[in-house]
């Protein structure tokens, strides 16, 4: 069975026991980065040793043969990102589409998600939202983004590079008019978490920005 984990994307706290369960049990881990997750494993203290297969956006196409081989022979699996749920805007959605048409079983160890936890914190309405993802590096290309959810009525999420993202709310700001709502989520679950309705400058940590 496969088995999609989700883990801590700061705070390691916040892993499931649901997740350390499964943990204890796997017979083959698949990482974005066998590094960090071996450094996971060994802080949750999990003694099972699953074997970690590097397994990224670049790999993912050509890995999933083997993976599902693993699969039917019985070995059990698990997916991790190097943080917060997989598939959502890293790999692993690929892997899921070859399960169904393969008829392998696979479930989802819930957990965090940064997208829903940068909403939370946001303050703004939550009751319908949607997710743009990464933003494209040129200018005009994310211009074509943002223009493409500029009718939805609801809130706006989307992940960007902290090095880019003064210039990324410059053209939300430029698409949606002065008068946008905007939250710049940094560092979540960590000691310095911040929300923030106008960009400090700061270019450290991982940035969500949540816009209405």
């Amino acid at each position: 069975m496969l088995y999609i984990i989700s883990t801590p994307i700061g705070n390691l706290k916040d892993i499931t026991l649901r997740a350390i369960e499964t943990f204890e049990q796997l017979d083959v881990l698949l990482c974005e980065d066998t590094r960090k997750t071996g450094l996971l494993l060994q802080n949750l203290k999990i003694a099972n040793k699953p074997k970690l297969i590097s397994f990224y956006d670049e790999v993912e196409q050509q890995k999933i043969p083997s993976v599902i081989q693993m699969l039917k022979e019985g070995l059990e699996v698990g997916l991790v990102t190097d943080a917060g749920t997989p598939l959502i805007s890293d790999p692993g959605w690929l892997l899921i589409k070859k399960c169904r048409q393969e008829s392998i079983m696979y479930t989802s160890i819930g957990g965090i998600s940064a997208v829903v936890n940068a909403l939370v914190l946001s303050g703004l309405p939550a009751a319908r939202f949607c997710f743009l993802g990464f933003m494209p590096k040129k200018d005009g290309d994310i211009k074509k983004v943002l223009n493409k959810y500029k009718d939805f009525e609801g809130t706006k999420i989307l992940y960007e590079s902290p090095i880019r993202v003064e210039n990324t709310i410059k053209l939300i700001k430029e698409v949606f008019s002065d008068g946008v709502e905007l939250r710049i989520v940094r560092e979540m679950t960590k000691m310095y978490e911040s929300v923030d309705s106008e960009f400090s400058g700061d270019t450290r940590g991982e940035v969500v920005v949540v816009f209405g």
